[in-house]
């Protein structure tokens, strides 16, 4: 968490913590409302998400293809908590948080408290973006990057839990996570645990969209087939009209599938406003450019879509009635409203934090 849950999560008067607040976003699809506009544009909204989902859940960091050498580490930041996971000796992998937090700061710059990753020449910490992944091989300059997240001594930085399910990496950095029902949950493609599967293509593209919205431009579905509250499977038409497979693992990957071939996106909210797709086509083959472009339309398309879902959303509540736009509207998304209820469950099962400590104290209890 980065700040005192007690203080609680309010803005534009609403008790964003309490799930009550949300209870029409529950109700039975075709009854169920939208999100309401604060959850698209405010930092507390954000604050929340960290405290209830980032910090809580087995998070989908990427590929196991993304740090395929003893010695590599892939950064990602969680909520506000850089952490980072390294493939070590024997084909195993340790998680754990980066060396700096929030870089040599004495304290966290203003800059970086805005809800904005921010571009640091200094170091990488949980208000950074993330680099791509460091290969142990490539080199002294990486040698020097490598010591911003592992420093001198990596054994003694604070360990993160780390998971592997099929091709895919998954991290948590709540103490008490248990991955022992974590495979069972997620209904994956077959193929993807075939030893011919590899890597075909990488790519990070960026969209000024929150990642809600990204998530479900991207898993839009005609029917879900399954689901529960860490998992969604379902279809829908490509652009050019053949079937796609749909899955959205929550809280942040989306799986495209057409035959052998799966589109794996892992989203990363870069801003309140902003969604990194990091992307990486599995198959068992190359593709030809033929299927590339299938693939980059179909990306380009969601990203579009999820900008324009934003780009609707006022930018501040006094401009949701002059605006023109309702404080509550029907959710006809069926991944959407998948994704909002997994979401508000979390907010009812984060702990609830009291606390009798004094807010303010005289000055002299500070350390100066």
């Amino acid at each position: 968490m980065v700040r005192r849950p007690d203080l609680g999560y309010r803005d534009e008067g609403i008790i964003l913590s309490d799930p009550h607040a949300f209870d029409s976003v529950c109700l039975p699809f075709g009854e169920a409302t939208d999100l309401p506009p604060v959850a698209y544009r405010s930092l507390q909204f954000l604050y929340l998400e960290d405290e209830a989902v980032w910090t809580r859940e087995w998070v989908p960091i990427g590929t196991l293809h993304e740090i395929p050498n003893e010695g590599d580490i892939l950064p990602f930041t969680l909520g506000y908590h850089g952490i980072h996971v390294q493939r070590m000796a024997g084909d195993t992998l340790e998680g754990r948080f980066n060396m700096a937090q929030h870089g040599g700061c004495r304290m966290v710059p203003t800059q970086c408290q805005q809800g904005e990753r921010t571009s640091c020449s200094f170091t990488s910490c949980g208000y950074s973006r993330d680099r791509g992944p460091i290969s142990k091989v490539e080199g002294q300059d990486d040698t020097r990057t490598m010591y911003q997240y592992l420093g001198l001594r990596p054994e003694r930085l604070h360990p993160v839990h780390v998971a592997k399910v099929g091709p895919f990496v998954f991290v948590n950095i709540d103490p008490d996570g248990d991955e022992t029902d974590l495979a069972l949950t997620l209904d994956l493609p077959e193929h993807l645990g075939h030893p011919g599967v590899e890597r075909a293509h990488r790519a990070w593209l960026e969209f000024d969209a929150n990642w809600k919205f990204s998530g479900q431009a991207l898993a839009r579905t005609d029917a879900l087939l399954t689901s529960s509250d860490r998992f969604m499977r379902g279809h829908r038409p490509a652009l050019d009209g053949s079937d796609m497979s749909v899955r959205w693992v929550f809280p942040n990957m989306i799986l495209l599938g057409q035959g052998t071939e799966t589109c794996v996106i892992t989203l990363q909210h870069t801003a309140i406003t902003k969604t990194l797709f990091r992307v990486e086509i599995l198959s068992d083959g190359p593709l030809n450019a033929d299927r590339l472009a299938v693939w980059q339309a179909e990306l380009n398309h969601a990203g579009a879509s999820a900008e324009t879902l934003q780009q609707a959303v006022p930018k501040s509540a006094a401009l949701d009635v002059s605006s023109g736009h309702p404080a509550t509207r029907q959710q006809h998304d069926i991944a959407a409203w998948w994704a909002h209820i997994a979401l508000v469950s979390r907010f009812a099962s984060m702990p609830q934090v009291d606390s009798d400590i004094p807010i303010f104290r005289n000055v002299e209890h500070y350390l100066i």
